[in-house]
């Protein structure tokens, strides 16, 4: 019990110097020395705007990181807002794109130090024996082999050394850039270089969002801020402070080196054709037009820059596979510390397999695949950004993106138009979906196969079943009765036996003793004969055959729907005692978790104050749909029992809807069977205020859960949960349970 207690993490001892520059190093890499050719190619010299517009959008989502990031300060940065906002599943994919996103970064500055590498040995030492592609690969695996060892000594070890090599080539693309722009601005046609030849834009808009695509990686440097949340001091305000600072760093000498490069050469084509031609060594075949001692100067910046660039994205990805291991969704041996360096050894070594194996693709190939993959993670975490606004108001963030949702919006509806011609418009185009699908396919084997089993393994020893009392027939309709509060169980128990009565069903009462993850769950010892006499006391009064279960957990919900997948009731019926002061959630923890995953029918009770409710009068608003059908059937159930009058309601916001109205009549009429019933159509434009009054004239409503849509729904609120507030009456909603593909239908 006491290894329970027990969390793993990162000491805190990166400054705001160390994340800035790691943030830099991820974003000035490859990427200005090796696509700025390509992209040159692609865009023309609207590659300057190519370059802002990526700015400006890598600042939408670079906001957003800062929000959660600082809020949220844990290694594996968006896989903990995602998992906080959409639960395991979506964390898991979330993980594992983030993931290979960050191996092939890192695969992509090798094959650009390779690249650089390979050209200093032809061009200044003479070797030409070995084929120059050879020599890019072997260069590639061997500089991973070493940044890796230089990760797995030490985040401040690593940290220190990337600081030095990313000043060292700010200094060098700086030097590059100055000299360029003085060549350029000397020149009496310069203006006619970025404006002819045929124009400003010779590819048009879609050049510019492919190239905007191609480059996407190069501003990526922010999440790799946020993967070292855990070991950053005083993150609240460094995290933020790192994310802005790196990335207009990085978006202003990228938009200057492309303007050296374009005004400054002279060739018998378009600059910019001629620097698409050259691709990854545009920079050096050009530099010594620009400046004295060029090619060697640009070498030296490119391999010092992808040095940097691969030990940040050696850095992060470990730390992503560490975050995966510590929260089940890979083995757990991912998540161990090494305990002389402190590092995560494991998740450093497997990390560099894949990095290793990704080196030996195209360089092309690698960059758009990356971009692709980062793409995909950023339009998930702007989502999550709205999702935890709307749901998590109580997170303390000390840092909050502004204008949130529109600048998420436009964040992700440019993500994915960049992404989808990307995808569309360059030449590699099956190779990236074909890694894609093979990834995402993998990626699924692993959750289905490994990571959903561990975590349920992972939370056995917080859910405990310590009492069990079971009727002996179990066959037939069956009625799962989770009780907490002593004064409305009672009520519960008699409703749940009306409707039992009427299915000719059986009850199971569920009690949860819920203890805090700091207290073992051997000390609920003490109480559970109290908790056992309770359960023992209703299952006395009930008038059908029933059982009972006790149990020690953490969580309510998750004991719960364990309860529901092992016993597979038919309706689950649970208790609300009303709005509280937590804003995060529409009716509670544990009843908005019941709601979401119970793969059963769910009824959620509001009882009156009154001691006694003789329910002689029952109101049942109707709009039509499933939830409301499961209403009319349990109103029916009751009314039976009790000889109740049932009033059907619909209320339209104007006259028009009559016939609408008169249709939801029809199919609820067929549901209410030998009892008495009366219609009543009403015109208001304010539905839930008049739905609430005319609940105020019966004894019960019912009324089923809306049929928005999912996410709307989740995000919004429930419309029954508006009434509950207007009304004292006691109120049942319910909740029928439909497969996914009907939901959204």
């Amino acid at each position: 019990m006491d290894e329970e207690r027990i969390r793993v993490s990162l000491s805190r001892d990166l400054t705001l110097f160390d994340i800035t520059m790691i943030g830099i190093a991820g974003m000035i890499g490859a990427g200005i020395f090796a696509l700025t050719g390509f992209a040159t190619g692609l865009a023309g010299p609207a590659v300057l705007l190519a370059f802002l517009l990526n700015g400006v959008i890598a600042t939408f989502t670079g906001l957003a990181y800062a929000e959660l990031g600082a809020a949220l300060p844990e290694a594996g940065g968006g896989i903990i807002w995602i998992k906080e906002a959409l639960g395991n599943y979506f964390a898991f994919f979330a993980g594992w794109i983030n993931w290979i996103a960050h191996t092939i970064a890192c695969a992509l500055y090798a094959v650009t130090f390779g690249a650089f590498f390979s050209e200093f040995l032809v061009m200044f030492l003479g070797f030409e024996g070995i084929l120059q592609a050879t020599m890019i690969k072997m260069s590639a695996v061997g500089i991973v082999t070493m940044m890796t060892y230089l990760n797995y000594l030490g985040a401040k070890e690593s940290g220190r050394f990337g600081g030095f090599i990313t000043l060292f080539k700010i200094f060098i693309l700086v030097v590059f850039a100055g000299f360029g722009i003085y060549r350029t601005l000397t020149q009496p046609d310069w203006i006619a270089t970025f404006t002819l030849n045929p124009s400003f834009i010779p590819n048009g808009a879609t050049g510019i969002l492919v190239a905007m695509g191609f480059t996407f990686i190069a501003f990526e440097g922010y999440e790799i801020i946020v993967q070292s949340g855990e070991e950053v001091k005083d993150p609240d305000r460094n995290i933020p402070l790192a994310i802005i600072i790196s990335l207009w760093t990085a978006v202003l000498i990228y938009i200057l080196v492309a303007f050296a490069l374009m005004g400054s050469i002279r060739s018998d084509i378009p600059s910019w054709t001629y620097l698409g031609q050259l691709g990854e060594f545009s920079m050096i075949r050009v530099a010594d037009q620009i400046m004295p001692l060029g090619a060697i100067v640009i070498i030296i910046g490119g391999l010092v820059s992808t040095l940097s660039a691969m030990n940040a994205t050696v850095y992060s990805s470990s730390r992503v596979a560490f975050a995966l291991g510590r929260m089940g969704h890979l083995p757990e041996s991912l998540s161990r510390i090494n305990e002389r360096n402190r590092t995560p050894h494991f998740a450093i070594f497997f990390s560099y397999i894949l990095i290793a194996l990704m080196a030996l693709a195209p360089i092309e190939y690698v960059a758009a695949v990356a971009d692709v993959m980062f793409i995909i993670l950023f339009v998930m975490v702007n989502s999550v950004l709205i999702i935890l606004r709307l749901r998590r108001p109580d997170i303390k963030r000390t840092f909050k993106m502004p204008l949130v949702p529109y600048l998420p919006i436009i964040a992700i509806i440019s993500q994915i138009a960049i992404g989808y011609f990307l995808i569309t418009e360059i030449e590699h185009a099956t190779f990236i979906v074909e890694v894609a699908i093979v990834w995402f396919v993998a990626g699924s084997f692993v959750y289905y196969s490994y990571s959903e089993k561990e975590l349920k393994k992972r939370t056995l020893p917080y859910r405990r079943k310590v009492y069990e009392e079971k009727p002996l027939e179990l066959e037939g309709y069956k009625i799962l009765v989770p009780v907490k509060n002593r004064a409305t169980a009672p009520k519960l128990a008699r409703l749940a036996d009306s409707i039992a009565k009427a299915k000719n069903a059986h009850i199971i009462f569920l009690e949860v003793i819920t203890l805090p993850e700091s207290t073992p769950l051997s000390a609920a010892h003490d109480s559970l004969e109290k908790q056992k006499s309770f359960i023992k006391d209703l299952l006395e009064k009930a008038s059908v055959p029933a059982g009972g279960i006790l149990k020690v957990g953490r969580k309510a919900s998750e004991n719960i729907l364990d309860t529901i997948e092992e016993e597979k009731p038919d309706l689950v019926l649970m208790g609300w005692r009303g709005r509280t002061f937590r804003s995060d959630f529409i009716l509670g923890s544990t009843i908005d978790m019941v709601l979401l995953k119970a793969r059963c029918d769910v009824a959620i009770v509001r009882f009156s104050k009154d001691e006694d409710v003789h329910i002689k009068k029952i109101l049942l608003p109707t709009a039509g749909g499933p939830h409301s059908s499961l209403a009319a059937e349990l109103a029916n159930d009751i009314a039976g029992q009790e000889d109740s009058m049932i009033t059907i309601l619909h209320v339209g916001e104007t006259s028009d809807v009559k016939e609408q109205a008169m249709h939801h009549f029809e199919g609820i009429q067929e549901i209410l069977q030998d009892v008495r019933t009366t219609e009543k159509f009403l015109v208001s434009g304010n539905v839930t205020k008049t739905i609430a009054a005319e609940a105020d004239k019966n004894d019960v409503m019912f009324i089923g859960a809306t049929n928005r849509l999912f996410l709307k729904n989740f995000l919004l609120g429930v419309f029954p949960e508006k009434i509950i507030q207007k009304t004292d009456k006691t109120m049942i909603m319910t909740r029928k349970w439909v497969k996914m593909m009907d939901v959204l239908k």
